[in-house]
């Protein structure tokens, strides 16, 4: 099971949970994975209408013990469990904390590059830290909407996280965690775009519609709006292909090195 808790709202869970996870776990396993999002407050899931790598399901606070069980019984990472932020993030550790992780549980923290952010993902770690014997093994970081794949950029935009012999800062995560693993997620209008569409950036890149082929089609038959429109498509197509291989195929290398994903 991959957790995505955060104490914070607002930090990309949901991004990293359908635009990263989903994908990497649909690839590994071929089939649908399970999507489970936990937040009395928002259902950011229903963005994703058209998915079909994902089986959607909501679970309500007032129903984590049955976490309990899935927990258990997933020892191949089948399960992605979304989890809201503010005081639905501390029910839920608070919950599994109560009968353990089985040694089945990754967790990923989400974070920007507030100061607030770093704060609370520290926040986070720390309850972690009550549920797992090996957290430093267990924990991964997600630094959302980085402006930038270059790795000197990263450090300088998430002083919350690397620090900075120049900056002063109170909520540095490497001085709490020695060497943390993190992957950077590159903003992008194509993770908008796929919002309103309905889908993954993933399932954009790799959705087999001609629409080259359409936009011809359509000028040939002289509706120059639909041609415009299928042209539009074609764009966010290509956009789509090339989040998949510039930002995308980096992270699911290194999800790669973390996770043991059993056949």
């Amino acid at each position: 099971m991959i957790i995505i808790p955060q104490t914070k709202g607002g930090v990309g869970k949901s991004t990293v949970a359908m635009q990263v996870i989903a994908p990497y776990l649909y690839k590994k396993h071929g089939k649908k994975v399970t999507y489970i999002e936990i937040d009395d407050e928002n259902n950011d899931s229903q963005s994703f209408t058209r998915t079909q790598i994902v089986n959607k399901r909501m679970l309500g606070t007032n129903k984590l013990t049955e976490l309990d069980e899935l927990i258990l019984m997933d020892d191949k990472h089948e399960i992605i469990v979304d989890v809201g932020g503010n005081k639905t993030s501390t029910l839920v550790l608070e919950e599994i904390k109560k009968v353990g992780s089985f040694g089945n549980v990754k967790w990923i923290i989400p974070l920007g590059d507030g100061e607030l952010d770093g704060k609370n993902a520290i926040a986070t770690m720390k309850k972690i830290k009550k549920i797992e014997q090996n957290m430093e093994d267990n924990i991964l970081f997600a630094l959302n909407r980085a402006i930038s794949m270059d790795k000197d950029y990263i450090e300088e935009q998430f002083i919350n996280f690397f620090g900075h012999k120049y900056l002063d800062s109170n909520s540095v995560i490497c001085d709490f965690v020695k060497d943390p693993k993190y992957f950077p997620v590159k903003n992008d209008k194509v993770i908008t775009m796929s919002r309103y569409l309905g889908s993954t950036v993933w399932e954009m890149a790799y959705n087999n519609t001609d629409f080259a082929k359409k936009a011809m089609q359509a000028k040939e038959l002289g509706d120059i709006e639909s041609a415009r429109k299928f042209l539009f498509f074609r764009r966010i197509q290509t956009e789509a292909k090339d989040y998949v291989l510039g930002t995308l195929n980096k992270i699911f290398t290194d999800l790669d090195k973390w996770l043991e994903i059993k056949k």
